[in-house]
């Protein structure tokens, strides 16, 4: 593939934004959770599912479409993944059942999965060497700026009805689909016709080497603390500090937008010849300082927030880190589809892994033995970032 000498920043705001669109297509289900209860009459595990379908997919299926997805050009592919996305969301308005609701939630799961392994490609193959580390961070932060996004845009979608913002969500997911196929890649070369006969190899270069595989690890500890704090943050200040659900709601929103600001400002970090280890040691070092204070109770609501919101505004930085990362330990298109395959598997199963591991923490433990689980992640993430360092150092790669 040839390398751009300049980056094509409509075509990169083009990628960025349709990783927003299929971020809100994740984020609709859960600020919808009530509602749904109350009119499809779904138990709170339905219910669940229709949030988690997505994490369940990613975490088994995310290698294997990594390396699929490796076959086909990643245009394709992410025209195919809003389509997808896109047609589940409007199928998903006329569910009258959680079953049916579950099943077309998997379709649009199957197409944002697509999408959020072709967009790396593409970015990288219209993006300029010296500019690739400050966009790859803006794209990592597109999940929690689509989850802000159903926070504060959902509730008034649905005055109508929750059909009205799948309704919404389809028409845009397709809309954009018609628009990116007007958009020309050039850079992005055609899947090879040898590449059926290359997957193996590619596979045992993915998987034989540390670099991909600690990346992975990085970004799945990451997920696991992020969701193991932001999913029961609302929970903890309405149990343990008292605060009513909609305060509640306002602090867990304000620290989910800090995750996005934290993912936007690795790529000032990365461009400042800051090493890709050191931002990833220091986030999860804080994890672990800052959960000592989050779940003190003899912490001011306040104090807690803001411990709260640095602390996921801090671990932002690992995963643009991580997407920056990737390309220059997986240098061919292929090797980098198969790499963030195996990345989004391990983040989804940190995404499934990290609620049930504090609730299981919570209940044995009480929210005073909370720390434990996040100085474990701590230490876990910084042996990682330490190993990453000699990986990253033997390839040359800051």
């Amino acid at each position: 593939m040839e390398i751009p000498t300049q980056t094509r920043w409509g075509a990169v705001s083009v990628l960025i934004l349709a990783g927003v669109i299929t971020a809100l297509q994740i984020g609709k289900a859960a600020i919808a959770v009530p509602v749904l209860q109350r009119e499809l009459a779904l138990t709170l595990v339905t219910a669940s599912w229709v949030v988690g379908t997505y994490g369940v997919l990613g975490a088994i299926g995310g290698l294997p479409a990594g390396i699929l997805t490796s076959l086909v050009g990643a245009r394709a592919i992410l025209i195919a993944g809003l389509a997808a996305a896109g047609l589940g969301s409007l199928a998903g308005a006329f569910a009258d059942s959680g079953l049916l609701l579950i099943a077309t939630r998997a379709i649009e799961g199957c197409g944002s999965l697509a999408a959020s392994l072709a967009i790396p490609r593409l970015i990288r193959a219209i993006t300029a060497p010296k500019d690739l580390d400050p966009v790859l961070a803006v794209w990592g932060a597109h999940l929690p700026i689509g989850s802000v996004i159903m926070m504060l845009g959902g509730p008034s979608a649905m005055t109508i009805g929750w059909q009205a913002l799948w309704f919404a969500n389809g028409i845009v997911a397709l809309g954009y689909a018609v628009a990116v196929a007007r958009v020309r890649f050039d850079a992005e070369p055609a899947a090879p016709h040898a590449a059926g006969r290359a997957v193996l190899p590619n596979i045992r270069t993915v998987l034989g080497t540390s670099g991909p595989p600690l990346l992975a690890l990085a970004f799945g500890l990451y997920t696991f603390q992020y969701m193991a704090l932001s999913g029961l943050l609302p929970a903890m200040l309405v149990d343990r500090m008292g605060l009513s659900i909609a305060a509640a709601g306002t602090v867990s929103a304000i620290a989910v937008a800090a995750n996005a600001v934290g993912n936007m400002s690795a790529g000032a970090l990365l461009r400042l010849g800051v090493p890709t280890w050191r931002i990833i040691a220091f986030a999860f070092s804080f994890v672990g300082l800052a959960s000592l204070g989050i779940f003190s109770d003899a912490m001011p609501v306040a104090l807690v927030a803001a411990l709260a919101a640095a602390s996921l505004g801090i671990t932002g930085l690992v995963p643009a880190s991580v997407y920056a990362a990737a390309p220059k330990l997986a240098p061919t298109s292929a090797l980098l589809a198969i790499s963030l395959g195996l990345i989004n598997q391990v983040t989804n199963i940190g995404n499934l892994a990290g609620p049930a591991a504090m609730a299981w923490t919570v209940e044995t433990l009480g929210w005073d033995g909370a720390p434990a689980l996040f100085l474990g992640v701590a230490i876990a993430g910084v042996t990682v970032a330490l190993r990453l360092r000699a990986v990253m150092r033997r390839a040359v790669v800051p």
